[in-house]
């Protein structure tokens, strides 16, 4: 099983503990590739054929990002702008279908804002709806997101640096979990059926 991590933090060295320590425990499961789209395109000039690429040559993709706006960083939404287009992402001959797609998000705000009717008004669950429907129209496998709250550290706030730091690794297991569990599945589906012999 091969998983590709598209992994977009416009700061991650300077302002993101939580998703510079997720990053680093993902980087020690093999056969994972990881895209650091701001890294890769600082100047938002994205290499279609390289992404597409990178994509199809994936069994999971992992979508990797802080919440931003209740939805995805700049850049990640200009990448899929660019590379979900028709002939391979949808239409005739797509292909991303049969693929498992995992969301991996962090949110700086506690959990309880996100209710419906609460500080932010709706769930996380209502604000995924576009990658929900992403993942349907290209024909992947949406799967059961991995959600962290509480993961932004100002100093003298609410949440300590040791807090988010284990809340990170606690988000960082429960993916390395879940990739093995994929692992599982395309191991079983790999092995042929006892063929009964006359």
């Amino acid at each position: 099983m091969k998983t590709l991590v598209i992994f977009a933090h416009s700061d991650v060295k300077h302002s993101s503990i939580s998703n510079r320590l997720i990053i680093s425990k993902l980087k020690t499961v093999d056969g994972l590739e990881i895209r650091d789209l701001y890294q890769l395109y600082p100047d938002f000039k994205i290499d279609i054929e390289a992404e597409q690429q990178a994509m199809s040559d994936a069994d999971v993709i992992l979508f990797q990002y802080p919440f931003h706006w209740y939805s995805v960083p700049g850049l990640l939404k200009e990448w899929m702008d660019r590379v979900f287009v028709r002939g391979f992402a949808y239409g005739p001959g797509r292909k991303l279908e049969g693929k498992d797609l995992l969301i991996s998000t962090t949110i700086g705000g506690p959990e309880e804002s996100y209710q419906e009717g609460g500080h932010n008004m709706f769930t996380v669950q209502d604000f995924l709806k576009p990658m929900v429907q992403a993942a349907n129209f290209t024909g992947m496998k949406y799967n059961e997101p991995v959600i962290s709250h509480s993961m932004v550290f100002i100093p003298g706030g609410e949440n300590s640096r040791e807090d988010i730091e284990q809340r990170a690794l606690d988000h960082a297991e429960q993916l390395i979990q879940r990739l093995r569990n994929f692992s599982t599945k395309y191991e079983s589906q790999d092995i042929p059926e006892a063929i009964e012999l006359a």
